[in-house]
């Protein structure tokens, strides 16, 4: 035996050990093996592929696309690897490398359903909207009763603005598999729902149905109670909202004083002196942050601005707050006493450093243009530590009135975050910590922030768009006065509503349920914060 078909032997006779490991939870130590056979073995297919699959099962999605990038340079034309360095790409943030892929996968499939379906997946993931809904298309031609394809394309078809589409395809879906809740909420969102046309009685059934269920019986109260609002049934809306909420709380661990010393404490450490101190920062321009509370026309603000011909809307991006987390692990790592106190960790950051990993996190999703929007509600913790990390980025704060914006976040079902919002009680205490740091912001950073009113937006848009374009340093452009007609998807919970014309029903609609939101109300009065 040569000394190479030995070495060969030695490496399958690990990769079988490995492959043991991983499947008896020791992944990572797998993992850490085959790292020492890459050195000798750098180009081995199945150490490559064995590396790459590990890596992503572990969640290392970086490292996983790294080592598919090197499986794709020898099988080029291999689908399954191909949608696999896709996914790792996608989870890596890099949009751009990931439509470059899935465009090569769907190119050479024989377009069968499986790669079609993942393909839109992947595509829509990565805010390739109109590419996933030709996948979705495509597939659903090859499997017309598949309930995930008719779903997955309605929902593409939502964020683009076909809502005719869209609900076809709900209600296709809903007929396949009637007791999907996700389906329910969706159908009941897509338009207002009248006394003649509603979703009620199969809503209710659900209910019965899945009542031991507790995701899926809070979506289905939602549902129910968007259904009720719509045709004005007030009492029994926000007796279903009541009944959604404290099903979706239960789900959840969570404590709101947690979050609520955290905004204390920001205001406390990032004082007006501090902010205002010299520091080493990104010099780049940076993005356009909107934020605020959720729900308080942070859709609108960021589909008129983003309708400007040099601007391009980025999302919700998550970004600042990781690179953060990397940035204080690094502080973290020097100087140990501080591991323990992230806030503390925060002002010690190398701002520069923060300031570039941001854009070089977003730019594979940016493109080439200078001026993207970041929609990030929850950004509104970070107002100091972005213009300390990005001085010329933008930061516009959107509001509304306190008990509009309580109501509309409590009717609202949130996917991950926001949840204060499920208890009146806890979203009170939540929005005075939340207004009181923005009170903070303006007083020590003045000038800094541009406040947005949504109600100023609805009684005088022309003039609040000229002056958020101005704000961001741009010429007017008369498209952001047509936002409605964007191509651009729109994923939010408000895609149906930011594409209708602008409307003032939801402006002091609390006062329908003043009885229901009286606790709001006295907490909020207490905290010295005014309503209409």
């Amino acid at each position: 035996m040569t000394t190479d078909n030995h070495s060969n032997q030695a490496l399958t006779t690990f990769l079988g050990q490995a492959q043991q490991m991983s499947q008896s939870g020791q992944g990572r130590e797998a993992y850490m093996r085959a790292m020492e056979w890459l050195a000798k073995y750098p180009n081995d297919f199945s150490l490559l592929l064995f590396m790459a699959r590990t890596a992503m099962s572990l969640g290392q999605y970086k490292a996983a696309a790294v080592h598919f990038s090197h499986l794709y340079e020898q099988k080029p034309d291999h689908i399954e690897l191909l949608l696999e360095y896709a996914i790792s790409l996608a989870h890596s943030g890099r949009f751009l490398d990931t439509k470059v892929i899935l465009d090569r996968a769907v190119e050479i499939s024989d377009a069968d359903e499986k790669t079609l379906e993942t393909a839109g997946t992947f595509y829509s993931l990565c805010n390739f909207h109109k590419k996933a809904s030709v996948c979705f298309k495509r597939a659903l031609e090859l499997n017309i009763d598949s309930p995930s394809l008719n779903y997955n394309l309605g929902t593409c078809l939502r964020y683009l603005g076909d809502i005719e589409g869209a609900e076809k395809l709900f209600n296709r879906a809903r007929e396949l598999n009637p007791n999907n809740a996700e389906v329910a909420y969706l159908l009941s969102g897509l338009r207002r729902q009248t006394p003649q046309s509603n979703h009620l009685k199969s809503i209710k059934s659900s209910i019965k149905k899945l009542q031991n269920d507790a995701s899926s019986e809070a979506i289905l109260y939602y549902a129910l109670a968007k259904e009720y609002e719509d045709m004005e049934e007030w009492e029994k809306s926000f007796e279903a909202l009541n009944k959604g909420a404290a099903a979706r709380r239960s789900t959840l661990k969570y404590d709101v004083r947690q979050n609520i010393n955290v905004l204390k404490r920001t205001a406390m450490l990032q004082t007006k002196e501090y902010l205002a101190s010299p520091t080493r920062a990104c010099d780049l321009k940076g993005p356009i942050f909107i934020l605020g509370m959720p729900r308080t026309g942070s859709t609108l603000v960021d589909t008129i601005v983003s309708s400007h011909r040099e601007v391009f809307s980025a999302g919700e991006l998550i970004d600042f707050p990781n690179q953060l987390k990397i940035q204080m692990g690094h502080v973290a790592a020097q100087n140990p006493a501080l591991a323990r106190d992230k806030l503390a960790s925060a002002l010690k950051l190398d701002f520069r450093k923060l300031g570039q990993g941001y854009l070089e996190s977003v730019k594979d999703r940016i493109g080439q243009l200078e001026n993207f929007t970041d929609k990030l509600p929850l950004n509104f913790q970070y107002c100091g530590l972005i213009k300390r990390a990005l001085p010329k980025a933008r930061i516009i704060h959107v509001h509304r009135d306190p008990m509009d914006s309580c109501y509309s976040i409590y009717k609202a079902l949130f996917r991950t975050p926001y949840p204060h919002s499920y208890n009146l009680k806890e979203l009170a205490e939540y929005y005075v910590a939340y207004y009181q740091l923005m009170q903070h912001w303006r007083a020590a950073m003045p000038g800094q922030i541009l406040d947005v009113k949504y109600e100023d937006v609805v009684a005088d848009h022309e003039y609040q768009s000229r002056r958020m374009i101005d704000w961001c340093g741009l010429d007017w452009d008369p498209a952001c006065l047509d936002y409605r007609t964007t191509k651009k998807a729109i994923t939010t919970l408000s895609s149906s509503q930011v594409r209708s014309k602008i409307y003032t029903s939801s402006i002091g609609k609390w006062r329908h349920f003043e009885k229901q939101m009286e606790p709001v109300r006295q907490y909020l009065e207490k905290s010295g914060i005014t309503y209409q």
